[in-house]
């Protein structure tokens, strides 16, 4: 048993080729694929080559010394009295409460409910998490549409998942602004010219961010784009739909000006997937990327860029550490931060067709999703990870899974600072800590103390506090 799950932690698949599909509505399984979602044709398939699902020790290594360079910083803490003299022998208690890291979670809807088990997910949830995604698609079969009847704008779900993320102290993202997907533009659409189908576009855009206030501090500004047609160009749709970055642009460049004239100080983020395995027909994962960072040169020349990139990274099965850490990298080309925005690891398609054993299936899918997390939290482009859905979390009951164990070992255990030391004679103390907010309790030789709280960054890094 030790044998098979050392060789868990260096099992390998690749994409042996491309893999050829039809390009629109097929059927696998005696399932429909809907437009849309072709990128489910390569989610089942089992890779066969060499690579690895999990860290190995020199994988490890390096991990920890990025994750020790890039997330942690030194932080000087200065205690004085009243008139500014400093404070000798004052015990100092510090508790790391939160990350600058966003630890992202997207199955509100899911949980956001009143039985008991909703109850203790929620309780898990913002336990663990820090950030949400409150969704608000356009007109989209799984979620609840905003404006499938035209002039009758229904944003009840939106909100509720935005007010469910506030009431949990989660910083809320709201996905997507922008799709244009058949499956996502409403119908009645149609009949409209397309310069009125811009106009009802920039409508239906601007109003989203009214609805979500200062609440959504981050978008998901615009969805597949790489893969999809232009608005103009959404009856020719024939996927995968490469539109040159000129023609993206028709519709983007202006969403971006609409989007940051309603509210400049949200975070714009442009999101697309199949940019780590190759499974179209006649494109590739590293042609894509390329696109990608191609596009977001194109956006800064023009003055309309993003504020971070966007990577999905769900598609086509598990992925090896070697395809994971090289689409950060050529990603990081594009010179912006860089989010995992939806992420998940399900045992549909689980890659080791010769695993039966559930409890080793369990044992493999928590290996792999740590080492997704820890190589992007040791990636100094990437500032943002979601999980997106919430089947692999909890069961049942609410209960949490292995899953949830393993992440919460790393993210609040392993990856957090608590540390207590005593003042010197300057009055200081002095450590290195993980980027984040942070609560401190000073206490002085007769047991007298005082809670105070600061937020160590890149930028704040000497703080005095006086007792």
């Amino acid at each position: 048993m030790d044998n098979r799950r050392n060789f868990i932690l260096k099992m390998a698949a690749t994409c042996a080729g491309t893999m050829i599909f039809p390009a629109c509505t097929v059927s696998k399984s005696g399932k429909t694929i809907k437009e849309g979602e072709e990128w489910k044709m390569g989610s089942s398939m089992a890779y066969k080559g060499s690579g690895n699902y999990g860290l190995t020790e020199e994988l490890q290594e390096q991990a920890d010394a990025a994750i020790e360079k890039i997330r942690k910083g030194k932080v000087n803490i200065r205690l004085v009295d009243k008139n500014q003299r400093p404070l000798h022998g004052f015990k100092v208690h510090l508790k790391q409460q939160t990350h600058d890291f966003d630890w992202g979670f997207s199955g509100a809807s899911t949980i956001c409910g009143m039985t008991p088990a909703q109850a203790k997910r929620t309780e898990y949830v913002k336990d663990l998490f820090n950030c949400t995604t409150a969704k608000c698609y356009w007109d989209e079969g799984w979620h609840q549409p905003i404006e499938k009847v035209e002039g009758k704008r229904i944003t009840e779900t939106f909100t509720g998942e935005i007010n469910w993320g506030r009431a949990n102290e989660l910083r809320v993202k709201g996905h997507p602004l922008v799709w244009t997907v058949r499956k996502a533009i409403p119908k009645w659409m149609d009949k409209y010219s397309y310069a009125v189908q811009m106009q009802k576009l920039e409508e239906h855009v601007r109003d989203l961010i009214r609805v979500g206030g200062d609440s959504v501090t981050q978008w998901d500004l615009c969805n597949e784009m790489l893969w999809e047609p232009s608005l103009r160009n959404l009856p020719q749709r024939d996927w995968p739909h490469l539109e040159p970055t000129k023609e993206i642009l028709t519709y983007l460049e202006p969403a971006v000006h609409w989007a940051k004239d309603e509210n400049p100080f949200a975070t714009y983020v442009l999101n697309d997937y199949g940019l780590v395995k190759t499974y179209a027909p006649g494109v590739t994962a590293q042609q894509q990327r390329q696109r990608y960072v191609e596009l977001i040169k194109e956006m800064r020349r023009r003055g309309c860029e993003p504020d971070a990139l966007g990577t999905q990274c769900h598609v086509a099965s598990w992925y090896t550490s070697e395809e994971f850490i090289t689409m950060l990298d050529e990603l990081s080309e594009a010179d912006l931060p860089i989010q995992i925005t939806e992420f998940w690891a399900r045992m549909e398609n689980l890659p080791f067709e010769d695993m039966q054993d559930e409890m080793e299936k369990q044992q493999a899918l928590v290996v792999y999703v740590s080492m997704m997390y820890t190589l992007a939290f040791a990636h100094p482009k990437v500032n943002h990870f979601t999980y997106w859905g919430s089947n692999e979390w909890f069961d049942e009951d609410g209960n949490p899974t292995p899953v949830y164990g393993a992440l919460y070992d790393l993210i609040k255990n392993k990856w957090m600072t608590t540390e207590s030391m005593v003042t010197n004679a300057q009055g200081e103390v002095t450590l290195k800590a993980f980027y984040g907010q942070y609560d401190v309790l000073v206490q002085d030789e007769n047991g007298n103390s005082r809670y105070q709280s600061f937020k160590l960054d890149r930028n704040n890094n000497e703080i005095t506090l006086q007792f």
